[in-house]
């Protein structure tokens, strides 16, 4: 039963990754294309897909990893075992999905957002990485400790001592 939960899982995991780049790729084709039209990032329309992007990743990244913990720390105590499992499967679920949609949004934004210079001198040698982008490596280096295992699991789901310390 583990080893089905934590293969489901990694399904999640990795078919969110997929599922960005496609969607990222496919994008980018219909922009190149003349399909979809760029977005200026300074107009009005980029300033706010930005803003919705930044305070998603504000909120969704340390929820799905905060609301996980408190799921495993209830699960825990159920004596259970097959309940626990579900409970587990549904919440670790729900923490990569949580965890990992900013990567999702933020490289569809990447693709779409275009900075229009119109002073030459603003131009410069050394590159420029997008918020876009390093929105969507902050999201993606907090989805990798989503990774799913069969160690993983049991270390969230033992029961933890009431003496020791918690941080």
């Amino acid at each position: 039963m583990e080893k089905k939960i934590i293969r489901t899982l990694n399904v999640y995991y990795y078919g969110v990754m997929v599922l960005s780049l496609l969607a990222c790729v496919l994008v980018w084709f219909l922009v190149d294309k003349g399909h979809i039209p760029w977005i200026d990032m300074n107009s009005e329309l980029g300033k706010i897909i930005q803003t919705v992007i930044v305070v998603d990743a504000l909120l969704t990244i340390p929820a799905g990893l905060y609301f996980c913990k408190r799921k495993c720390k209830a699960l825990s105590l159920l004596t259970d075992e097959n309940e626990k499992l579900q409970g587990y499967f549904k919440a670790a679920r729900m923490r990569i999905l949580l965890v990992s949609n900013t990567m999702f949004f933020a490289l569809i934004a990447n693709c779409l957002l275009v900075s229009v210079v119109t002073n030459p001198e603003q131009l410069s040698s050394e590159p420029q990485i997008s918020s876009m982008m390093a929105l969507a490596a902050m999201s993606a280096i907090a989805w990798w400790f989503t990774k799913p295992s069969e160690q993983k699991m049991q270390a969230e789901l033992e029961p933890q001592d009431p003496n020791q310390e918690q941080y």
